[in-house]
């Protein structure tokens, strides 16, 4: 079980790394901050459950795309009512990438963030996503196939 001090300190090193994965999920920006604080305080309540320090990282990004699903369920459930957005509107490129990776599946988008993002290795996406190493290499190629027909418009044989 991690200290106070310790866990802090690590959940402080995350936050960046835990914001972008919430990007990548939820649209609104109070949604966003609301994954990111449910994320602290159910990690801070199972600090116990994880055994190893070293696996903080995707220990905490499993807990953080949990609450992100959970969130995304409750908000479809919803009717919307205000659609301003949280945010100034971003650059054109930015749009253009972030409507791209939000057209994948969320099974081929989560890998392609924690990786090329995060800088996760196959195998830390395999645990954080309860999957094999080899399913986690079909999805990035079969993403990355499908972001290329996007780019190029016509698909490569």
């Amino acid at each position: 079980m991690l200290e106070e001090r310790l866990f802090t300190q690590k959940l402080l090193e995350s936050e960046q790394m835990l914001h972008r994965i919430a990007c990548a999920f939820l649209r609104s920006e109070s949604d966003r901050q609301d994954a990111m604080q449910e994320t602290a305080l159910k990690a801070w309540q199972h600090r116990n459950r994880l055994r190893e320090e070293r696996f903080f990282k995707t220990w905490i990004t499993r807990i953080m795309i949990n609450e992100c699903r959970l969130i995304h369920r409750k908000a479809r459930r919803m009717t919307v009512t205000d659609t301003m957005p949280d945010q100034p509107a971003p650059d054109n490129n930015e749009v253009e990438t972030r409507l791209m990776l939000e057209s994948l599946p969320e099974k081929q988008r989560v890998p392609l963030i924690l990786h090329y993002l995060e800088g996760f290795s196959l195998e830390e996406i395999a645990q954080v996503q309860n999957i094999s190493v080899g399913i986690v290499k079909y999805r990035m190629n079969q993403a990355r196939k499908t972001l290329r027909v996007e780019w190029n418009g016509k698909e490569e044989p």
